[in-house]
């Protein structure tokens, strides 16, 4: 992983308040700052911070800088470059950020989308690069740059590669209250998934909120709500598995009140700014196990009990296999969707599911909420191929 140095120019921005809130002021346990040093650790071995500008700080706010650099783990500069980089030092990536901005991804394009660019420069190799990107950054409308910087032997042009406009949202607009605008934005960032299904979003969604702001604001790690929401699912498969119709329903609301928290957790990372790989698969690994020990936790007391229980048990795998299979496909699905530039589209996937069983728990069904769910499953496993189908071989039509 490279290392990276983090410009931030505050030359347009006049409100002192503003910035210090920028720096300091924490929304759902982080400023705008942390969370940005946050996503950059991410993708890059070593940050190092530049505030361009900061001379208009007054001394308290910059011992206050030096505190943060310090608790934060980050080495601070109020340049560019402390010296001008040499050839042999290979070259340097520089995020460039025009005023006071929220990051919400970086990523760099393919090599065919890069585009160079190179402006000239007056005084030293400093000033040369701060121009071109500046420069830049006013050409493509962008708040946020990720720039590859060469090394140049002519001091008064700064050749870089201009990686793409990157998605940041603009806070300086947000002032006075930069932390109940930044707030509002987080929540709503949060509350929106393309992938959501017609329950989670009608239903689930709306429940979610209730847990995910007041645990975010706790500052509770979103990985113990998905192993909370874990307990609860668990203790309702156990439940399942007794034959009697109370416990039955008791399990139908535990499954319930799992899955709001397995929704929840997605939201307090979001707005907590602590999105993780890990976080992820831990989600869906739990999800899958779950799912499948719930099927066989119902059709049990049935399987034990009844003359034709091989008949249940074989309905049940049926049913496990199309469950399975479909929350294979879904990944898949949301990741075509997203090479295909949809950001809103339907899916049938766990939300479904959860509101089955629970209805059907509460109602004392056993086998409707097993077949239900095999039902569901395949049929949208079909829904997806056709689509996919039905878009690539439209896409064909038209390359021909």
């Amino acid at each position: 992983m490279q290392s990276v140095i983090y410009a931030i120019n505050l030359d347009d921005v006049s409100d002192p308040q503003l910035m210090s809130d920028y720096f300091f002021a924490r929304v759902y346990g982080s400023s705008c700052f942390a969370r940005n040093l946050q996503l950059l650790r991410r993708s890059f071995q070593d940050v190092s911070v530049s505030i361009i500008g900061k001379e208009r700080f007054g001394s308290e706010t910059n011992e206050k800088l030096w505190l943060l650099a310090k608790r934060l783990n980050f080495s601070y500069s109020p340049k560019l470059f402390d010296e001008p980089p040499q050839r042999n030092k290979g070259p340097a990536v520089v995020i460039y950020q025009s005023g006071l901005a929220l990051l919400t991804k970086i990523t760099a394009l393919d090599s065919t989308d890069m585009e160079a660019v190179s402006n000239k420069g007056e005084g030293s190799h400093e000033g040369s690069v701060l121009q071109s990107i500046k420069a830049a950054c006013k050409q493509h409308g962008a708040e946020i740059l990720l720039c590859h910087v060469f090394p140049s032997h002519d001091q008064n042009v700064a050749p870089f590669i201009l990686y793409g406009r990157q998605e940041a949202v603009n806070v300086t607009s947000m002032a006075p209250d930069l932390v109940a605008g930044v707030k509002r934005h987080l929540e709503v960032r949060a509350s929106q998934r393309s992938m959501d299904g017609p329950v989670s979003r009608l239903i689930v969604r709306h429940l979610c909120h209730l847990a995910s702001k007041p645990l975010a604001a706790a500052g509770i790690h979103p990985n113990y709500v998905t192993l909370t929401g874990a307990l609860f699912a668990l203790f309702a498969v156990l439940l399942f598995l007794d034959g009697r119709a109370l416990p039955l329903a008791a399990g139908g609301v535990c499954w319930l009140i799992g899955g709001i928290l397995d929704e929840a957790d997605g939201e307090v990372a979001r707005l907590q700014g602590k999105e993780s790989t890990f976080g992820s698969w831990l989600d869906l690994t739990l999800d899958r196990v779950l799912d499948a020990a719930m099927l066989l936790a119902l059709a049990w007391p049935l399987m034990s009990s009844e003359p034709n229980g091989e008949e249940y048990l074989i309905a049940t795998l049926c049913a496990l296999v199309a469950v399975s299979a479909s929350s294979y496909t879904g990944l898949l699905y949301d990741s075509w969707m997203r090479s295909k530039d949809r950001h809103a589209y339907f899916r049938l996937g766990r939300d479904v599911r959860i509101l089955i069983i629970t209805l059907c728990a509460l109602f004392g069904f056993r086998m409707l909420p097993i077949a239900l769910c095999g039902v569901f499953a395949a049929t949208e496993i079909g829904r997806r191929f056709w689509i996919c189908w039905r878009v690539e071989r439209s896409a064909r039509v038209v390359y021909d």
